[in-house]
């Protein structure tokens, strides 16, 4: 499928309805929102302020909800009020997007907004965000994911229309390390390294990750930061803000992911194997369940294994498996399209574990 017909078919799905967004004016939910006020629909546009968003990201949401032309509502909050939160345990993730999809889905139906929307896209799908559990638990739906949307086809569509979007919309709790805690020193610490490092170098997209009071930063594009009076200048003000050492990551972050690697294509006899590790567990009772719910002409022959660990599938006839460990399987695939369209009619059924 290509990309215009999945836009075609999300501009499908979203025309003439009345829908509520999740919006933080990054790629995706800008995306969404441009798209829904294309196909006719009336958007209420709904962003969570947790008080630890970057600089400027408020202001920003704002201005490209205007720009857009959709109705924009902010929720107030604080996430360094909740002490489950500043804890920031593995289960930071899943208690942000509890608070946040909660709030946002209270604010839309008071508003008159039963349908809402998040931009999850299918890549989204094979990261490790375990807050992704709360968009089935508050029944928030995903166009991008119906329409089988990657990043990197986002991503595209924005640059080649033209649409403006913000490359600073992750949570700054997300730079601490897991199991240390978050507090309003650290968050504005980050955020002031992060603008700057931006300012010092014009890059749009960093990310100071801190670790037993060490600061790693992570860039686009390291080469801006690359010269001694640049280096000199960062380095001492991350110093005066009371860091021990400050590290380069020398891998440049990378936005658009591939939802199949090369080397995740394994020859067969007569065919390709996809052998795909997702980055966490697999509930394989919910999974199967929720998979049986929902066969169709892709999905059949379905016998989950609970004591053993797996779902055994055909996915387009071809025989497949899902593994408890996150390891997915799928046999006599032509070649990396080939699997990629059996890849994404499974994705969004299944259910991690935390």
């Amino acid at each position: 499928m290509n990309i215009n017909v999945k836009i075609n078919k999300v501009k499908e799905i979203l025309k003439n309805k009345k829908i509520a967004l999740a919006f933080s004016a990054g790629a995706d939910s800008t995306l969404l929102a441009y798209l829904a006020k294309e196909a006719g629909a009336d958007v209420l546009a709904i962003t969570y302020n947790n008080q630890i968003f970057p600089t400027g990201f408020l202001e920003f949401a704002k201005g490209r909800a205007d720009e857009i032309g959709i109705r924009h509502e902010v929720i107030e909050g604080n996430f360094l009020d909740v002490e489950e939160f500043v804890e920031n345990s593995p289960k930071r993730c899943l208690l942000c997007r509890n608070l946040m999809y909660g709030a946002i889905k209270q604010k839309a139906n008071e508003e008159g907004y039963e349908i809402i929307i998040d931009g999850n896209n299918i890549t989204d799908l094979t990261h490790d965000r375990p807050g992704i559990l709360m968009k089935y638990e508050y029944e928030i739906e995903s166009p991008f994911i119906d329409a089988e949307l990657e990043t990197y086809e986002i991503h595209q569509f924005l640059e080649e229309n033209n649409i403006p979007y913000s490359k600073s919309t992750t949570c700054l709790a997300t730079r601490v390390k897991t199991n240390e805690t978050v507090t309003i020193d650290k968050v504005n610490r980050i955020d002031y390294g992060e603008a700057l490092i931006k300012e010092k170098t014009g890059s749009e997209v960093v990310k100071l990750r801190e670790e037993n009071n060490v600061a790693t930063i992570e860039m686009e594009n390291i080469e801006k930061i690359l010269d001694n009076e640049t280096i000199d200048t960062i380095f001492n003000e991350l110093k005066s803000a009371q860091y021990d050492k400050v590290l380069l990551n020398l891998k440049a972050i990378e936005d658009n992911d591939n939802l199949i690697e090369d080397d995740e294509l394994e020859k067969g006899s007569n065919n390709l194997i996809l052998r795909k590790k997702l980055p966490f567990g697999i509930n394989i009772s919910e999974t199967a369940e929720i998979i049986q719910e929902n066969k169709n002409e892709h999905l059949s022959n379905v016998e989950p294994n609970e004591e053993i660990g797996y779902i055994k599938l055909n996915v387009d006839e071809k025989e497949s498996k899902i593994f408890r460990d996150g390891k997915i399987s799928i046999e006599n695939n032509k070649n990396k399209e080939d699997a990629k369209e059996s890849l994404v009619k499974i994705l969004p059924l299944i259910r991690r574990t935390v």
